[in-house]
């Protein structure tokens, strides 16, 4: 199967915003960098999945114009929730806190929000209940967010599926990212 992963465009709030799962606008450039992302869509796919939040919803929308298929809305693609911290700016946290969690972050979840296992395991959900239904021959576009998109690499990815989570970051992903690549199913 033609995986194709897709990070949304830059959005508009500032530097420092803490926005897992907050719904944020875009940021102004958004058209020039959707048309950037459409020259480097697949001629045709067979299905188009996204998260629900409004940055990725939007540009879902747009590149299913082109492609022909409508989106379907998948809340296992959402980004990391942050919990009590979603729309504070990272100084304004409690500073030990957010070091405590910064070096824990893998297994650590926010006040009120989740850890990176908690996104893996969400990710790995996404995997079993949609990407394994489909056909080696197929070809399908994930927009999502940088955790998630991270995530589905340590998972799927020829190159990436090795590396350990706390690599995790290391996986480039910009805003309005496209990485494709060739995936086969093994099953556990």
């Amino acid at each position: 199967m033609h995986i194709v992963l897709i990070r949304h465009t830059r959005v508009g709030v500032p530097k420092g915003t803490v926005y897992g799962q907050l719904d944020v606008p875009l940021a102004d450039s958004y058209p020039e960098e959707l048309e950037v992302i459409r020259r480097q869509l697949p001629p045709q796919c067979r299905t188009i999945y996204s998260s629900p939040l409004s940055r990725c919803r939007r540009l879902a929308e747009a590149i299913s114009q082109d492609l022909l298929k409508s989106p379907q809305y998948v809340e296992l693609l959402m980004e990391m929730h942050f919990g009590d911290w979603e729309g504070k700016s990272w100084q304004e946290l409690p500073q030990a806190l957010a070091r405590e969690w910064g070096d824990n972050w893998q297994t650590q979840a926010t006040p009120g929000g989740e850890s990176y296992q908690d996104l893996y395991a969400r990710s790995r959900g996404f995997i079993s209940q949609h990407l394994q239904s489909h056909s080696p021959d197929d070809t399908v576009v994930i927009v999502a967010h940088a955790g998630v998109l991270r995530s589905l690499c340590l998972q799927i990815h020829p190159e990436y599926k090795s590396w350990p989570q706390r690599d995790t970051f290391k996986i480039p992903f910009d805003y309005g990212a496209v990485m494709s690549f060739d995936w086969e199913y093994e099953s556990p």
